[in-house]
């Protein structure tokens, strides 16, 4: 319980009418008296309710029309439709020559040298419910629209400051709602309060609920997208990245744990962290403010906010503030204030800025070397060549990739042998080494698997290559005759007016959106199970997996069938076959069994309490963003309630499910028994197990734990004896069986997925129920303790049992991660649509 003269003093601070000025307001004989306050805009003090996405805005919008120093850049929505919004404060006379400043950031890669304004961005709360950060940016950008103080002024005269005051806007929305709906006239310090304790999914995530500081390398969110081109549009010489921690600690600040520093990071960055971090100290020591540096906190995956500038030419330095997740909490500490954790946040704003305008040479100095000697060269070129096999699809979504960060990358003009393979003009590209972003191009294919420090924050390998699934050939030579800028598109035939049937390769990336829009349109489509080649001059021979339309329907005639194909071919770029007679070369005859009808997909995804947030998002997007399925996401505690036999799949993302009522393993049971599809992942698997709804036994983690050798160790090998039990994200390989459902489409029999938990099945008896199992050896890339691999190297990965007229999919790793891996996605594609009619 508070005490008096300490409550007196929360209800000072979280009201904001404390008798001295708030940190963020000028000296008043330094004040432009025009510039209207945060709270003279709101109507109440800064932080006594939490801000929404949209006041903030509006605000930026006001400050712009108030002061000459303030304009606006504008980079894009949210999913939710929210506009994303930038400060860009600098002097008036920079605000009227942003076209040639810009001009001389767009020349920087070229290692040129120019004397334009160094570049400062503070970007804040992309964790939506790390709000303090918000809260200071607003603070920030009154500050220096209103203050005439001579380091302000000569600071705007020698720079261009960048405020992104809510990088997550939906998820802050969330939060925002979700505390002020819960506060009270007295602050409630009880951690136990439901201001304090968000309900599922909480406003850390965006609106697909994933993690947006996981997302600035492979941009799977329109954010993310917005804030690279940003990045790359004004390329910072600093970029301070603001986030909040758990309420038990005090305040962080980079430089992190130098051994877990990517060891592609120039040393220098490290140096000049280091140098920032002084400024740092001075203003949160004359706060009285704890803090802590070198502890906690990694600077190794490239994907992060405050990472992804270090190998981009920028020095980015992470903060974070112990959480009030409301207006109060208590702590070990004593009370965590949301007006404190605001003017911690404003202190070290201004400290970044300071630190920077002290710095400003070595900043430059830094960047222009970074660049140097990296420009690209014509002629003869050496560089990666990658291939997506016999999917332009995804070579396309590689290009899409590249260009957002700003990678230069040319098509193929000819065929390219190189490393035994043939490289084709049609889903080829090639990168060249030599190139200013040539650092980022290592980091993104770097596959690394030994560390001088096993403790990662995040995953431990990102390679793109094996993201993607492509075929790769380095060091390869080419000349100016063998590229060509952009890529061949062939038009698409123009489908003849007789034939009895069509079809699709389903190698084809873009195959699996088009068949859902024909199962939208109630067409008849069928699988074929078996290879097959037609009587024609094509000498094709087509893969299982290969998709037949037939050209007479019951809903449609055979004229709007071809038109609908047509549009949807020149829509998705899938070539579409016409076929004039059933009969086959060899293999099954068109009008087979073996071409089975495939069913409308109508999933149900159990989200809620007892469920991973991330692993649900990543589902859904997948299936409604991508594939055009309408998926309901329903709580697990609500599963008793819902008619299964209206549904075709149940789909359990990992998680507990502690809310999941035991006795509904009847009710799957008898779902599957019917002819239903359960598709379930990582530690979903272990509900599943427990109540007897899997023939497949899981590795209990008691024999996981026994692999490792505890003898000799002592209380201080506790930390690196745990982080070398934990898989924070390694890239392993699994083996596929070829002839699988499962595999359809996927034109290699090793497939990379990566795995992030430790999960595994024991040795499976039964036939035919192994869909993949792990390679030997199982390690692609990052760190993954021997003892794991030893232990699950040649064992089942992905499981397809019968249950009845049913199936359960049982996967050990989460196929979806993030939705960047675009090379597993065909697989879980294959579980919905072939899994439940090949079965049979």
């Amino acid at each position: 319980m508070l005490k008096p003269l300490i409550l007196a003093a929360v209800l000072l601070l979280s009201t904001g009418h404390a008798a001295q000025r708030p940190d963020w307001h000028p000296p008043e004989n330094q004040t432009q008296t025009n510039i209207q306050t945060p709270a003279d805009f709101l109507g109440y003090p800064l932080g006594e309710w939490h801000l929404r996405h949209d006041q903030i805005n509006f605000y930026l919008k006001q400050l712009a029309t108030q002061s000459p120093r303030i304009s606006l850049e504008h980079t894009g929505q949210s999913h939710e439709a929210r506009q994303q919004l930038t400060a860009v404060v600098t002097s008036a006379h920079n605000q009227q020559n942003l076209t040639n400043i810009l001009a001389d950031r767009a020349a920087v890669k070229q290692g040129k040298a120019n004397d334009s304004p160094l570049v400062i961005w503070l970007a804040y709360s992309i964790h939506g419910d790390e709000a303090s950060g918000a809260h200071a940016a607003t603070a920030l950008a009154y500050y220096l629209a209103a203050s005439n103080e001579p380091w302000i002024r000569e600071l705007l005269d020698s720079a261009v400051v960048l405020i992104t005051p809510t990088q997550n806007p939906d998820g802050l929305d969330r939060f925002a709602t979700w505390v002020n709906g819960h506060k009270g006239k007295v602050p409630v310090g009880d951690n136990h309060s439901r201001e304090h304790n968000q309900d599922w999914p909480r406003g850390r995530f965006n609106h697909y609920l994933a993690d947006l500081n996981r997302d600035w390398l492979f941009l799977a969110h329109p954010e993310s997208q917005g804030r690279v081109a940003l990045f790359h549009k004004w390329q910072p010489h600093y970029l301070g990245d603001f986030h909040e921690m758990g309420h038990e600690q005090t305040y962080f600040f980079q430089p992190g744990v130098p051994q877990r520093t990517h060891p592609l990071t120039p040393t220098i960055n490290q140096q000049l962290t280091e140098k920032l971090a002084d400024f740092h100290r001075a203003a949160l020591d004359a706060r009285d403010q704890p803090y802590f540096s070198r502890q906690g906190f990694d600077d190794f995956y490239y994907g992060k906010g405050s990472t992804y500038p270090d190998i981009n030419g920028t020095v980015g330095v992470l903060f974070e503030q112990a959480s009030a997740r409301g207006q109060l909490q208590q702590s070990a500490n004593g009370p965590v204030l949301l007006a404190q954790a605001i003017a911690n946040q404003f202190a070290t704003s201004i400290s970044s800025l300071k630190g920077a305008l002290a710095l400003q040479h070595e900043l430059r100095e830094y960047q222009q070397e970074f660049f140097r000697g990296k420009a690209m060269q014509s002629g003869r070129m050496t560089g990666r060549l990658l291939q997506a096999r016999q999917d332009p699809a995804r070579r396309d979504a590689l290009a899409n990739l590249l260009k957002q960060h700003q990678i230069r990358f040319m098509y193929l003009s000819q065929p390219i042998s190189a490393n035994n393979q043939t490289f084709a003009p049609q889903d080829s590209l090639f990168i060249p080494a030599r190139q200013p972003q040539q650092a980022l191009i290592a980091a993104m294919f770097d596959k690394r698997t030994e560390f001088s420090d096993a403790t990662f924050y995040d995953v431990s390998s990102f390679d793109l290559q094996s993201a993607y699934d492509l075929a790769m050939a380095s060091d390869v030579k080419l000349s100016d005759k063998q590229l060509r800028d952009t890529p061949q598109i062939e038009p698409q035939a123009i489908l003849p007016d007789k034939a009895v049937a069509y079809l699709i390769d389903w190698r084809h990336g873009n195959s699996t959106q088009l068949l859902q829009q024909l199962l939208n349109e109630e067409l008849v489509v069928k699988v074929a199970t078996g290879e097959f080649s037609l009587r024609d001059n094509s000498q094709i021979n087509w893969p299982a997996g290969s998709l037949l339309i037939p050209a007479k329907q019951v809903k449609q005639d055979k004229t709007s069938v071809k038109i609908l194909l047509q549009g949807l071919s020149q829509d998705w770029q899938v070539p579409v076959t016409a076929i004039g007679s059933f009969a086959s070369a060899s293999g099954p005859d068109l009008g087979s069994d073996d071409f089975k009808v495939i069913q409308p997909v109508k999933p149900l995804l159990l989200a809620g309490t007892g469920t991973r947030t991330t692993e649900v998002g990543e589902l859904w997007q997948f299936l409604d963003a991508k594939l055009g399925i309408a998926t309901p996401l329903i709580n697990a505690s609500r599963l008793g309630k819902i008619p299964l036999e209206q549904y075709s799949h149940l789909i359990l993302a990992g998680g507990s499910y502690s809310t999941l009522d035991p006795d509904m393993a009847g009710d799957i049971a008898a779902f599957m028994r019917q002819g239903g599809t359960v598709i379930a992942q990582q530690s979903a698997l272990q509900w599943l197990n427990k109540h007897k709804l899997m023939t497949a036994s899981l590795i209990p983690s008691w024999e996981f734990d026994s692999l490792f050798d505890t003898k000799e160790l002592g209380f201080a090998d506790r930390e690196n004896f745990n982080a070398r039990k934990t898989i924070g994200g390694a890239i392993v390989e699994l083996t596929l069986d070829p002839g699988h459902p499962i595999s359809y489409g996927l034109t290699d029999a090793k497939l990379p997925v990566m795995k992030n938990q430790v999960q595994g099945f024991k040795s499976v008896d039964k036939p035919f129920m192994v869909a993949a199992s792990y390679g030997k050896p199982m390690l692609k890339s990052g760190y993954l303790a021997r003892e794991y691999e030893d232990k699950l190297a040649g064992t089942a990965a992905v499981l397809v049992e019968t249950k009845g007229q049913g199936e359960l999919v049982a996967l050990a790793d989460n196929l979806l991660f993030r939705n960047t891996w675009l090379g597993a996605e065909k697989l879980y594609a294959n579980a919905l649509y072939f899994v439940p009619v090949s079965m049979k």
